[in-house]
């Protein structure tokens, strides 16, 4: 079968596929990023393999004269989906709120990332793992997931309370917090590697590059956005502002990963931020969302699924118990204790530490990226994608349980 046909035929039984699993995940009262990450386990080499079927195993696909086989060329379009993924979730960061619940969300999130990146690295390393992977890992167990959070939250009753809002607030800033340290910690690694400098030399290379484009971009990214939308405006055509908006996207996810040395997915999440300041922001988010909520979401999550094989994790599975309790404690524990030393009481302050077990689609992105970049093994990577699943599916039972009664403030 000729390979373009092979693509529209993957490329729609894994988005239908994704899709009809999501929609059981949500009837379940779970977050349809299960649903379609379990989607791609079952065409996956846990249960069915797909790539092995005749229909999807071309040798290769000729682009330019070079070639790519079916799975890379699937990659390559999952890679632009987590670009478009991280736009999104900027263009949805509640600003307002971030401000309103500043300070104990600082210090939630604060601790929310210190204790999980430091204990689990340290876990792992004593496993006896390098010290570039047992940060890594670490650095997964740092995230929170603000959608699964708010979801739960709203279900709750309780998203507008003070715990409901300290936790929104936190989830952005340990969001922010973590794609920080992954970019630190693949720049780091990659010019160690490349160029054979030290760890510390290429750490403090990639701060500096960090931190100047940290700067130009809070200084002319708001600037350039409202400048290249100005522009956009005079051109009458269908869908123009949106298609103003994803060119910035991707450019300023080029210009973080070439010129930052920083991950590609945090400069798309900076422009979301600043595109949310305009307003056309309404707009842009509601074609965006359909966008990705039909395809490129659906189409990455199913991906990572693709790369998971639960046949790999035997021998494991204590390692895997560790992880997790790390993973767990660290959020309940660090973040309790940052919102605890800001006057919080202790059932809200267990009420917050609860709120951001979850890692969900950031803990997922993140670990794709590292897998991507080679710094996990495939077992490894299936673990850390299992533990996301796991802390995902315990959160809203946890929050059941441990929210208070009262009325939301």
């Amino acid at each position: 079968m000729d390979v373009a046909l092979q693509i529209l035929l993957f490329v729609a039984v894994l988005i239908v596929l994704a899709k009809v699993m999501g929609g059981l995940s949500h009837r379940a009262g779970l977050p349809l990023v299960l649903g379609e990450l379990l989607a791609g386990v079952i065409l996956g080499p846990t249960v069915l393999n797909i790539w092995q079927f005749s229909w999807f195993s071309s040798p290769a696909v000729l682009a330019g004269g070079n070639p790519i086989t079916l799975a890379a060329f699937v990659k390559i379009l999952a890679q632009l989906g987590v670009v478009i993924l991280m736009f999104l979730a900027g263009l949805e960061t509640d600003v307002p709120l971030m401000k309103a619940t500043a300070s104990p969300a600082f210090w939630a999130a604060t601790g929310g990332v210190l204790l999980p990146l430091v204990g689990g690295a340290a876990l792992v390393r004593a496993a006896g793992f390098s010290w570039a992977q047992a940060v890594f890992i670490g650095t997964v167990l740092t995230a929170t997931s603000v959608s699964i959070t708010a979801q739960t939250l709203m279900n709750l009753g309780k998203l507008r309370s003070k715990a409901g809002s300290t936790i929104l607030g936190a989830a952005v800033i340990d969001d922010v917090m973590g794609l920080m340290v992954l970019s630190f910690v693949l720049a780091a690694e990659f010019r160690a590697v490349h160029s054979g400098s030290s760890a510390w030399t290429g750490g403090g290379l990639v701060t500096a590059r960090i931190l100047l484009f940290g700067v130009a971009a809070f200084w002319l990214g708001p600037r350039v956005i409202r400048w290249v939308f100005r522009q956009a405006r005079h051109f009458h055509g269908p869908h123009t502002l949106v298609a103003a908006a994803l060119g910035t996207a991707f450019i300023f996810a080029f210009l973080a990963q070439k010129g930052g040395g920083m991950s590609a997915i945090t400069g798309s999440y900076l422009a979301g931020l600043f595109v949310a300041a305009l307003p056309e922001r309404a707009q842009v988010i509601d074609e965006i969302r359909s966008m990705t909520n039909s395809l490129f979401g659906p189409l990455f999550f199913a991906s990572i699924g693709l790369e998971i094989n639960a046949r790999q994790w035997a021998g494991r599975f204590p390692l895997f118990l560790l992880i997790l309790a790390v993973a767990v404690i660290g959020k309940v524990l660090g973040c309790g204790l940052g919102v605890l030393s800001r006057g919080f009481n202790w059932r809200d302050s267990l009420v917050v530490g609860v709120g951001m077990i979850p890692r969900g689609e950031v803990g997922l992105i993140t670990a794709s990226i590292g897998w991507s970049a080679g710094l996990v093994p495939a077992g490894i990577y299936s673990l850390l994608v299992a533990l996301v699943l796991v802390t995902t599916v315990i959160t809203p039972v946890l929050l059941r349980v441990s929210f208070p009664r009262e009325a939301p403030a």
